[in-house]
């Protein structure tokens, strides 16, 4: 899956002061995403007020906004091949790399490199999204998870699939037009990849870990099964994606460069 950055989206006037508490905890992390991979911050705001347009999980998931979400999407790529017979599968697996694929990385670079840890809870996010219908950037209410400051780097990236990923990729399960899997699959390739974007960061022997875990551990600590296992699976020397997203199957949508069907 090719990762490209969203354009910035523009910046909204602040409306309400946040406290100093949070106001500290927002900068402090905007200066690490800034030092380490500032075009995170193209799509991500902490601490500030989102524009009334975004929602969060539980507003998007309704049948009716989110049935219109995809239909404008659905006209977006279909624009220029409007006769086309519509594959619904193909188009919520792109609409949903668009959503995780700029979550994910902001979240994976706070999580493991910061003392503190997040409440990832899907009530802190919004979303805004962009007039062809897809994840535009996300607006985050900052609330530190005391219970999970002594986590240890594979235990915060559970939190991270058991929190923040889990309940998106069953709602768009629910819309009966993508099976899980495929979601699943697309997400662990976005994570094999950011995961070695974060090497320099985090140190080789923390990302061994994180890969073995995310990969090749069938349950995670809780006992529940492992969303992640065996989405990339060593091939040649290498991890590769197992599966393909299935973004071929759209009109004007370029084949990813390392398509599992090549």
């Amino acid at each position: 899956m090719a990762i490209r950055s969203a354009p910035a989206v523009d910046s909204v006037i602040w409306q309400t002061p946040v406290s100093d508490t949070h106001r500290s905890l927002a900068d402090e992390l905007r200066e690490a995403i800034a030092a380490t991979r500032a075009h995170l911050l193209e799509f991500i705001r902490l601490d500030e007020p989102h524009p009334h347009q975004a929602m969060t999980l539980a507003q998007w998931r309704r049948p009716a906004t989110l049935q219109g979400l995809l239909a404008t999407y659905s006209d977006h790529i279909y624009r220029n091949q409007p006769g086309l017979a519509r594959e619904n599968k193909p188009l919520l697996s792109l609409w949903a790399q668009w959503y995780i694929g700029l979550m994910v990385p902001p979240l994976m670079l706070a999580q493991l490199t910061q003392d503190i840890a997040l409440d990832l809870s899907p009530e802190y996010f919004h979303v805004e999204f962009h007039e062809t219908g897809r994840a535009a950037c996300f607006w985050i209410d900052l609330h530190e998870d005391s219970s999970a400051m002594n986590d240890t780097p594979v235990a915060r990236m559970e939190r991270l699939l058991t929190q923040a990923l889990m309940p998106v990729v069953k709602a768009l399960e629910e819309t009966g037009e993508i099976n899980g899997k495929l979601i699943w699959s697309n997400t662990g390739y976005l994570i094999h990849w950011y995961l070695n974007e974060m090497k320099s960061l985090v140190g080789e022997e923390t990302v061994d870990a994180l890969r073995q875990s995310c990969f090749f551990a069938s349950t995670l600590s809780d006992g529940r099964d492992n969303p992640l296992f065996r989405t990339v699976v060593p091939r040649d020397g290498l991890l590769v994606r197992r599966t393909c997203c299935q973004r071929y199957r759209l009109p004007d949508v370029q084949q990813c460069g390392d398509c599992t069907l090549k």
